[in-house]
Parts: C-alpha cells; sequence; structure tokens
C-alpha cells in the first residue's frame, strides 16, 4: 500500500510540474511580446512625432507639409500607407494618425497571433517670434503703452517693453497684461484681471529683407510712393514699396505682405481684409488708420517705428505689433486671440495635444 500510495504522488507532482511549466512559459511569453508591443509602439510615436514636426514647418502649404512628414515618416521605419494626414486651424496644424499590426512571437501558443498598435501627433507651425504671440506688442524700452479712450477692447494678451497705462471708461484687455515696468488703470469699468508687471523683455523681430527678396523674386517691388485705392487689392506676393503707401479702398485679399519703406497710411471707412488670408500691413516707419468705422483683419507691423489709431469704431482681427502704439478715440477692439500669422516668416514646430 505504501509503495501504490508513493507512486501515485510521483505521478501528481509530474502534472503539477508540467502545469508549472506551462504557466511559466507563458508567462515569459506574456512578458517578451508585451515588451515588444511597448518597444514598437514607442518608435511608432516617435516616428510620428518627428514626422510632424518636419511637415508642420512647411504649413500652411499642405503638400508640402504631407510630402516632408511622409519622408521623415519612413526616414523612420512607418510606411505611408499606414499613415492618415489630417490639416486643422486654417492649414496650420498638422495631425499623423498611424495603425499597424503586429505579430507575435510567443503568445501564438495561448492562441493570440497578434495584436494592434495604434499612435498619433499633431504639431503646429511656429510663430515668426515671441512677440506675434500677443493682439497688442510694444517694443519701445522708453516709452510707455498707453490705452487712452473710451469702449477700448483688446482680445488676446498684451505685452510692453515698458510701463502700461488705461485711461478711460469702459476698456478691457482679457488675457494677460505684461509690463517690463508698472501697470496702472484709471476710470471706470476697467477690466485687467491678469496684471504682470516687471515681466521679461521681449525682443522685436525684423523680417524686411525676407519679405523685400520675396516682393523681388515675384516682381512687386515700387520704387516710389504707391496708392491702393479701389476695390480688391490684391496681395497674393509680398509687395515692397521704397516710399510711402496709401491705402484706400474696401478689400484687400492674398497670403502676403505689403513692406513700405516709409510711412502706411489707411485712410477711409470700411477697409477691410480677408480673416482667411491674415495679410500684413508691415512698415519700416509709421502706420496711421484715420478715419471711422474701419475693420482690417489682418496684422498691423512698425518694427521700428509708431502704430496710430485716430478715429472711431476701427476694429482690427488680428495683431498690432509696432515699437509704439497710440489709441486717439473711442469704440477701438483688436481681436488677436484666434489670429494666427501666416504672412511673415516662421520659425520651427511644436507639438500639441
Amino acid at each position: 500500500m505504501l509503495k501504490k500510495h508513493l507512486s501515485n504522488e510521483k505521478g501528481t507532482a509530474i502534472v503539477l510540474l508540467a502545469l508549472a511549466m506551462a504557466s511559466l512559459l507563458g508567462l515569459t511569453g506574456l512578458v517578451a511580446d508585451v515588451g515588444l508591443l511597448y518597444v514598437k509602439k514607442q518608435a511608432m510615436q516617435n516616428a510620428l512625432d518627428a514626422a510632424c514636426l518636419a511637415g508642420a514647418q512647411e504649413l500652411p502649404d499642405t503638400g508640402a507639409a504631407e510630402a516632408k512628414a511622409l519622408e521623415y515618416a519612413a526616414l523612420n521605419g512607418v510606411n505611408a500607407a499606414e499613415i492618415e494626414i489630417f490639416f486643422t486651424n486654417n492649414n496650420q496644424k498638422l495631425t499623423l494618425s498611424c495603425s499597424k499590426t503586429q505579430n507575435l512571437f510567443f503568445l501564438p501558443v495561448l492562441g493570440i497571433d497578434s495584436a494592434s498598435l495604434h499612435a498619433v501627433a499633431a504639431a503646429e507651425a511656429g510663430t515668426p517670434g515671441q512677440a506675434f504671440d500677443y493682439a497688442l506688442f510694444s517694443g519701445s524700452s522708453s516709452n510707455t503703452l498707453r490705452l487712452n479712450g473710451n469702449n477700448l477692447s483688446i482680445k488676446g494678451s498684451a505685452h510692453t517693453n515698458q510701463n502700461f497705462r488705461a485711461n478711460g471708461n469702459y476698456i478691457q484687455l482679457t488675457g494677460a497684461c505684461e509690463a517690463v515696468g508698472t501697470i496702472s488703470a484709471n476710470g471706470n469699468y476697467i477690466e485687467i484681471p491678469y496684471r504682470y508687471p516687471n515681466s521679461s523683455n521681449v525682443e522685436m523681430p525684423d523680417y524686411s529683407d525676407e519679405i523685400q527678396a520675396q516682393a523681388q523674386a515675384a516682381g512687386q517691388v515700387f520704387d516710389t510712393t504707391v496708392q491702393f485705392n479701389g476695390n480688391n487689392i490684391n496681395v497674393d506676393h509680398s509687395i515692397y514699396v521704397n516710399g510711402d503707401v496709401h491705402i484706400n479702398g474696401n478689400t484687400i485679399d492674398g497670403t502676403g505682405a505689403i513692406l513700405a519703406a516709409g510711412d502706411i497710411h489707411i485712410n477711409g471707412n470700411c477697409v477691410s481684409a480677408s480673416v482667411q488670408d491674415q495679410v500684413c500691413i508691415y512698415s519700416q516707419g509709421n502706420i496711421s488708420i484715420n478715419g471711422n468705422n474701419i475693420t482690417i483683419e489682418g496684422v498691423l507691423y512698425a518694427p521700428g517705428g509708431s502704430i496710430q489709431f485716430n478715429g472711431n469704431y476701427i476694429t482690427i482681427k488680428g495683431k498690432v505689433i509696432g515699437n509704439t502704439v497710440s489709441f486717439n478715440g473711442n469704440y477701438i477692439s483688436i481681436a488677436g486671440d484666434k489670429c494666427t500669422v501666416t504672412s511673415l516668416p516662421r520659425s520651427g514646430s511644436r507639438l500639441v495635444q
């Protein structure tokens, strides 16, 4: 009886050992294949990140952005057939999505032959410079940025390399108010909720050489003062004027910049530009907006001069970037919180969610 019992115990041990070995092998296979999936997923994500950053530098040219993104994806081992490409935010954001099936090595013994991998990356085009992160920017280190008047609205953030002063009634700034110096407000119904005095200095960029080169390549160079009169002024290519510019018209369309070596004067009523194009009105001198009921959907840029608002009911759906900026009137609005600058040279790109 004892010998028979021992014999039965030996048989049970062999069964238990076999089950333990099978479990151990299954666990080893699971760890190995999960590790493989992690490595492959990380490599796919890194490849998409690199492809997105490369492609976004070509935006808003979607064709060039797609070609560059697929080129970098291929260099990092991701096939173009596995990638979906999306452009959003007025062709300023590039999103890549990749899915593929990964064969497994050990888990097929448990009936699991493969697993799906998926990764997504998105990048936005860079900006022309930090100054263009603001709706209103004053680069002067010696002149105070003053908002003088009634019913003044800034949708977005403002920065000055000196002091900031708001004087009047019904003045609103929805974003951050940054000043290298001090910030003060005098009047009634002034809303500046986010105040940051003693901020760091922000450098003013200058793209006049690049814009002039673009204009010369397009054959859009004028050696004397130019007047743009009438309707539908087209700026498909950058324009350089070696003198002053007078704009007296109704609409401005295109994707370039009007660069003047002298001053730019915007006169009259109902001057507007297309919000999709964001034309840049760029002066190496000063910019003055004179009149009432003026709407400009674009960027006002005077890196070495002043930008002056003279009139009432003036709306800028874009950015105002100048060495100095002054307001002389009422019901003036700058809506730069959703404006993406596309008409100036930009640098880099950045990954986004």
